[in-house]
């Protein structure tokens, strides 16, 4: 059985709603209907569902997907942090305000990256039903640059190839960008990729199976874009200039940092973003990544939602997802969250010597069964972008199907972080030094 009225990652399905839509677009469909669909992730059906995972069901049913395929049903396994990231991947596709064009040239790069089969033959759909041109969106099935871009397209395009390919971003491309899109544009473009990176890792765990009758558009290629400077090995491009500034918020203090996009103090902050900020002083902070995601304070208060989830309520144990996320700092070259997350994991119980072995890009020693399941998974998705049925089986038997799914959220949403961090050349502590080296092959 096949989706029939909707694909959640598909165009055709998606109506735009006019300012004043009829009962019959506002009315949502009826979740009894909806035949779900997976492979290594059986499909559930609505009345077998938990409360939790039909409040998930319902708030994408009633949202601008009207439905719930793609990655959906594998999010299932974890509905709170699932209906959290479904959120944030809603403000990312539809509210943006990123030329629809560009944002769908964004998202079937990614694809392309990730040779997500049906992520790319659902937005190569919507890419040129939305404008673009057909030699533009053959050229990234074949792994080459496109030509006869327009502007607004391009500087898009060099941000997300830089990003994927080296995990830095010239200053050229950033300045680029900025110039263009704002620096509220500058994150919406990276979020848009980050999350449906996390959406191409979802769907190739897996194997989300293509509409009956259609073929892989894509073949695997050695590099699915094309590759600038040193790829993985970049170092840090230009002169950093990194700075800091201490204000406060309705009484209580705090501080931002920053690089490329520089520390705001509340004053400066539009009311969208004071709000965004009193929640987080109140709460767990405005370090890391926050001084970045504030810039599109909609989108980012939704992913800071999904990380509190991710950073204190996930299944699995806190040893298993900190050593996916230092994974996944390793392969980003993320200086600020590595230093972060190796002491966490150091905290959570993997040792000294593991994290080193990670840091030095070798493989561990002397891993317990639980810690090399966990490892097999994550460094064989970021490195063959698929996952064998004997790593699946092994990561599955320690930690179950949902544990498997707050394994991939975890990476994936660090990933985003690791993204973001890098496009700011976001700078480690004043009392620290930078532990990773650019290596060309940083997971072994």
């Amino acid at each position: 059985m096949r989706l029939q009225f909707f694909c959640a990652v598909t165009i055709g399905a998606v109506a735009i709603v006019s300012a004043q839509p009829s009962k019959q677009a506002k009315q949502a469909p009826d979740p009894r209907s909806l035949v779900l669909v997976g492979d290594r992730f059986k499909p559930l059906k609505y009345d077998e569902m938990t409360p939790e995972q039909k409040t998930m069901i319902d708030h994408l049913l009633a949202g601008e997907r009207r439905g719930a395929g793609g990655p959906f049903n594998v999010l299932l396994r974890s509905p709170e942090v699932g209906d959290l990231g479904q959120q944030f991947g809603g403000a990312m596709r539809f509210r943006t305000g990123l030329p629809k064009d560009v944002s769908e040239v964004i998202i079937i790069m990614t694809g392309r990256f990730w040779m997500a089969q049906y992520e790319w033959n659902s937005h190569k759909a919507a890419a040129l039903q939305n404008g673009v041109n057909s030699g533009v969106v053959d050229a990234i099935a074949a792994g080459k640059r496109p030509t006869g871009m327009p502007p607004e397209m391009e500087v898009a395009y060099n941000l997300i190839d830089e990003l994927l390919t080296t995990h830095q971003v010239t200053d050229a491309t950033f300045k680029a960008a900025k110039d263009k899109y704002g620096e509220r544009g500058v994150v919406d473009i990276v979020g848009l990729s980050g999350w449906y990176g996390l959406v191409s890792m979802l769907l190739n765990v897996d194997r989300y199976p293509l509409p009956e009758g259609v073929q892989p558009g894509l073949r695997p290629l050695e590099n699915p874009l094309p590759v600038a400077g040193m790829g993985f090995a970049t170092p840090v491009p230009g002169a950093l200039s990194p700075a800091e500034v201490k204000s406060a918020a309705k009484g209580k203090e705090f501080s931002m940092r920053g690089d490329r996009f520089k520390p705001l103090t509340y004053e400066q902050m539009t009311p969208e973003q004071k709000k965004m900020t009193e929640i987080a002083v109140a709460q767990r902070g405005t370090g890391g990544s926050f001084n970045i995601s504030v810039r599109d304070p909609d989108g980012g208060q939704l992913f800071f939602n999904m990380g509190d989830r991710v950073r204190f309520h996930m299944s699995v144990p806190d040893k298993l997802k900190e050593l996916a996320i230092t994974l996944t700092a390793r392969y980003w070259g993320a200086q600020f969250e590595w230093l972060a997350h190796r002491r966490a994991a150091v905290q959570a119980g993997l040792s000294e010597d593991k994290v080193k072995a990670i840091a030095e890009g070798r493989r561990p020693v002397g891993m317990s069964p639980d810690e090399e399941a966990v490892y097999n998974f994550i460094t064989e998705l970021f490195k063959t972008k698929q996952v064998s049925d004997a790593t699946f089986a092994a990561v599955k038997n320690v930690v179950g199907e949902r544990g498997v799914v707050d394994l991939i959220v975890s990476a994936g949403y660090y990933q985003v972080v690791s993204m973001l961090m890098n496009t700011d050349r976001l700078p480690v502590n004043t009392n620290q030094q930078p532990e990773l080296k650019y290596l060309a092959k940083p997971l072994p």
